[in-house]
């Protein structure tokens, strides 16, 4: 493994000691950063030039199922219980494990691609160990870093079958990966559990699999809403009363619990990662950002699903931002109407006595740019056990990182490579990408270009046959 000097770049390192460097340089010495700093005196190590690139951490995608990539774009139209009628009751059952292998090898491509250096996939379509094996396999073959979240199907039952929500999480299919090929965690794809959770299982259900998961050493983590139909009316509530939710537990969504149920998941130190690109489309209360920051929590968010949006970390992080400050000018408005917020009336007042502005309903932002590139990098990396590794531009962790051409004309000429990063950057910005030292990308071009060549012929053609084995010819067209 070669070494390498990444020189004069424009560094956003999420390191509150290092800070933001205007013209810096890191050093990779194997799998990790060394170094960071302006003119470090380096001997033997390849230069990148950096001096018309931002630099910054590889982004982290806390929650993606890239399982489902070879289908990707065909629910952004979905609405009620769609996704679950189209796509787990009626496609998912006629996924082979050549399939998986290969939607999850593309979603793995597809991410490097984008400067996503990590992704937690959260796999639940896996019926057989092949499965699970294929998508173990694609995302190996990709070169990402992945916790591999092995999750459970949620076929409709044939009569006589017990419901989903009545079957715990397979221990044998757990004991096989963790004894077996994902037993360290240290590796470059590593283990989770991905559990029915308070929602959709039974309590005896949630007992078993909240034992395995600490049996086993594993994250664990669990679709939540909230909503009337849990299973389990205090969720996360009952769950702490048994004594049953482990620290690092990941909720996802989630966005009808109440204030209590929030606060108790961030005391018993578990994380709650937000998927504001699905929950807009669907939903009509305010993602979990401001909530969990609220009562003491580190925001997170993800992507969810390619069926209806797009897998970017760059789009998802400024979809989030600006979701997370419209819900706070809504608010705001709201206490002006209802003379609820005197410091925001004087504020408004006062600004109005301007001709030509609009009159800004508050004086600064509440969150920044900077904080909310943490909810992308070093906050996405907390939720997948990852944060003494990777997550941001330190000494001593993994060589994670991203260069992007801030003379691209959607950049140029970048004055403020943290704004840039955060509200102007996409994926056609990427020109460089390590992972654990070994470059990935390089001068915009993945560099196994048989693996991408691969990859695209596969799920060209497995898309639409999974489409016209489903009954759904007229989704894909």
């Amino acid at each position: 493994m070669a070494d390498y000097v990444i020189r004069g770049a424009a560094i956003v390192s999420v390191d509150p000691e290092i800070g933001n460097l205007s013209c810096g340089d890191i050093l990779v010495k194997g799998d990790r950063i060394v170094a960071v700093g302006p003119d470090l005196a380096v001997e033997d190590a390849e230069v990148i030039d950096g001096s018309r690139m931002i630099a910054m951490p590889g982004l982290v995608n806390a929650h993606n199922h890239l399982w489902q990539t070879v289908i990707r774009g065909i629910g952004s139209n979905f609405a009620g219980s769609d996704y679950f009628n189209y796509l787990h009751a009626g496609a998912a059952p006629r996924f082979t494990p050549e399939d998986i292998l290969y939607s999850e090898m593309a979603g793995g491509l597809a991410s490097i691609d984008s400067g996503t250096t990590t992704v937690f996939d959260w796999c639940h379509n896996n019926p057989t160990p092949e499965h699970s094996d294929a998508a173990i396999d694609g995302l190996q073959a990709s070169g990402v870093r992945a916790l591999f979240g092995h999750g459970t199907v949620k076929p409709k039952p044939k009569p006589g079958e017990p419901h989903f929500s009545e079957i715990p999480h397979p221990r044998a299919h757990i004991e096989r990966l963790r004894k077996g090929r994902l037993a360290s965690d240290d590796a470059l794809v590593t283990l989770a559990m991905c559990v029915l959770g308070p929602d959709y299982a039974t309590l005896d259900v949630c007992r078993q699999d909240f034992a395995l998961a600490k049996e086993m050493g594993l994250i664990s983590s669990a679709h939540v809403w909230g909503r009337r139909n849990r299973l389990n009316p205090g969720g996360y509530l009952d769950l702490l009363k048994e004594g049953l939710l482990p620290a690092g537990h990941n909720a996802v969504h989630a966005n009808y619990i109440p204030d209590e149920e929030i606060r108790a998941l961030v005391e018993a130190g578990c994380t709650i990662t937000a998927t504001p690109p699905v929950e807009l489309r669907g939903h009509g209360v305010p993602p979990l950002i401001g909530r969990v920051a609220a009562q003491g929590g580190r925001p997170s968010v993800a992507n969810d699903t390619e069926v209806g949006v797009g897998g970017d970390m760059f789009s998802t992080l400024r979809l989030s931002l600006q979701a997370d400050r419209f819900y706070r000018n809504v608010q705001t408005q709201r206490e002006l109407e209802e003379g609820t917020n005197p410091a925001a009336a004087a504020f408004e007042a006062e600004n109005l006595k301007t001709i030509g502005t609009g009159g800004g309903v508050y004086q600064k932002e509440y969150i920044t740019t900077g904080e909310a590139l943490k909810w992308a990098t070093i906050n996405n990396a907390a939720v997948l056990g990852m944060e003494h590794r990777i997550g941001s531009l330190t000494p001593g962790k993994k060589a994670d990182i991203v260069l992007l051409r801030r003379d691209d004309w959607n950049l140029s000429p970048a004055l403020n490579p943290e704004n840039a990063v955060a509200m102007f950057a996409h994926p056609g910005n990427v020109d460089t990408v390590l992972i654990d030292g070994e470059i990935r990308k390089r001068h915009g071009k993945l560099i196994d270009s048989a693996a991408e060549a691969r990859a695209l012929s596969e799920i060209r053609s497995r898309g639409p046959r999974l489409m016209a084995d489903a009954g759904y010819p007229d989704i894909a067209w």
